[in-house]
């Protein structure tokens, strides 16, 4: 007989010490240290990804910048791939310069009505504060016009503050031949609404889950089997996003419900063996559902591993991230499922007086 049918005939609780320990870990990396960093979808910032066909210095570039700008939690990568050839991704926060200006500017809209004086001053300070990046113009006496020319100072000035980044690195690195510049920008108060709107929406799916695994089983421990299981591979997943840098985005939350909806799957089939099926031994039913989860797990890691594999080699970050938080899930998901889920299943057979 093969030894590993008597997987869970033995001692089958001592496995549950693996998922304790997984959980601990994972929770301090994902929560505490080093943290699931935000990308700039739900904090605020501005990504800057730049495509060339030689080689570009990180270290470099990061000094380049930090020299020649004001920027805060400014981080530079660099990139080189086969299929995509050389590149840089360049982030930060704000450029302090230009985000005073425009708590200027929103001051200054903001007093218009009730301190003319008090606005028109604002406005003279967006002009001084953009100095570095377009000439001082004087401005109207009447504050409404004034604060009007220093909106379109502001506008000015971020154009010039982008296009002397494109100049700088290009000329720092003598870059000759096709040069490709990607931006995004997302404000902080923007940020702060995606995240806030992606936490009700993954919550709110998350308790709908609950719901049809309570309806389906109809018996709290399983239930809660089920739960803890999904639980683990999320807090599993964040925890090595935060070791291997995988920011928290618009594209890795519904990554991370994906994840939910493999988990719960894998648990339901599991518990469907153990429970509602009557030949053969528990013991013997969980290794069956054993051999079946490793090859769903298997092929779906497989696919996964494909997946990242190319989208690296082609810089594809959206898809990239997708399937880096897929696959720490479903790496994790073999230890809730198998070392959690099915030894507290079979505790609870035999909790309920059945022979295992």
């Amino acid at each position: 007989m093969n030894p590993l049918t008597n997987l869970y005939a033995g001692n089958y609780k001592k496995y549950l010490i693996v998922p304790i320990i997984l959980l601990i870990v994972c929770s301090f990396l994902a929560f505490v240290f080093p943290g699931v960093p935000r990308g700039i979808d739900l904090s605020g910032g501005t990504l800057i990804i730049i495509r060339s066909e030689k080689p570009l210095d990180a270290r470099q570039t990061e000094e380049l910048l930090s020299n020649n700008f004001d920027l805060t939690d400014l981080s530079v990568v660099s990139t080189a791939s086969p299929l995509g050839g050389y590149g840089l991704t360049i982030k930060f926060a704000q450029n302090l310069a230009i985000a005073n200006a425009e708590r200027e500017l929103s001051l200054a809209r903001t007093s218009l009505e009730a301190d003319s004086a008090a606005a028109l001053q604002h406005a003279q300070n967006v002009v001084s504060l953009l100095q570095d990046y377009v000439p001082a113009t004087e401005l109207s006496s009447d504050a409404e016009k004034a604060v009007e020319q220093a909106a379109e100072q502001l506008v000015d000035a971020k154009e010039s503050f982008n296009n002397r980044i494109q100049q700088l690195i290009v000329e720092h690195f003598g870059l000759q031949g096709e040069v490709a510049f990607q931006k995004k920008e997302v404000s902080p108060t923007l940020g702060s609404a995606f995240y806030r709107t992606a936490f009700n929406v993954g919550a709110f799916a998350i308790i709908l889950v609950v719901i049809v695994i309570f309806i389906f089983f109809r018996k709290v421990v399983p239930s809660l089997a089920v739960i803890a299981s999904a639980f683990l591979d999320v807090v599993g997943a964040l925890g090595l996003m935060a070791v291997f840098g995988i920011p928290l985005t618009l594209s890795s939350i519904p990554a991370l419900l994906m994840l939910v909806g493999y988990s719960v799957d894998t648990d339901v089939m599991l518990t469907t063996k153990i429970l509602r099926r009557r030949e053969q031994s528990p013991a013997a039913r969980a290794y069956d559902a054993l051999i079946t989860g490793l090859t769903m797990n298997a092929t779906t890691i497989a696919a996964l591993l494909v997946m990242l594999s190319l989208s690296f080699l082609g810089q594809m970050q959206v898809v990239f991230e997708i399937a880096a938080v897929l696959l720490f899930g479903l790496i994790i998901d073999l230890s809730s499922t198998w070392f959690m889920n099915a030894p507290v299943l079979l505790w609870y057979i035999e909790r309920q007086g059945r022979k295992i």
